[in-house]
């Protein structure tokens, strides 16, 4: 059976090329991804790209990890929405697939509600008029925290 390399969904017979991932299906996949910049870059080329969060560029990196670790790609990009202030952390964003979002979603979402039920929290006790990670007021109607990018799904 083919496999994609990216994706690592299994095709039938007769198949040669991944609908999702646009790339040549292999008859076996290998014991380790190629999860480097250049081959997720590659992969995720032409397709239409989405931010998940932005902030300064390691805690960004942090959750770059977590979604690797899940299989699923990922870039980190310059945020051009940010000014650059001289001595200023570096600010980025952290993009994916559009049609990756919803699993994105569930992965920073499950990571969330076990942060929460670590810190002895219930979901239902999260106010989100600031935002969870940086405390900054989060306006109404806005599912993203201005200062940090946390995806807050208030709107």
């Amino acid at each position: 059976m083919p496999f994609c390399p990216v994706c690592l969904s299994e095709f039938r017979e007769g198949f040669t090329q991944c609908s999702s991932c646009d790339v040549d299906l292999v008859d076996q996949l290998q014991e380790e991804m190629d999860l480097s910049e250049e081959s997720i870059r590659q992969a995720l080329e032409g397709k239409e790209l989405v931010p998940v969060t932005r902030g300064d560029l390691e805690v960004v990196k942090e959750t770059r990890d977590l979604l690797s670790k899940n299989r699923l790609a990922s870039i980190i990009v310059d945020d051009d929405q940010e000014p650059v202030h001289p001595g200023a952390p570096r600010r980025v964003v952290l993009v994916v697939n559009s049609d990756d979002l919803q699993t994105a979603a569930k992965i920073l979402g499950d990571k969330f509600q076990k942060m929460v039920k670590d810190e002895g929290q219930e979901i239902d006790e999260l106010v989100y008029d600031v935002c969870p990670a940086c405390q900054t007021k989060v306006p109404e109607n806005t599912e993203e925290c201005p200062e940090c990018g946390l995806f807050v799904g208030k709107a």
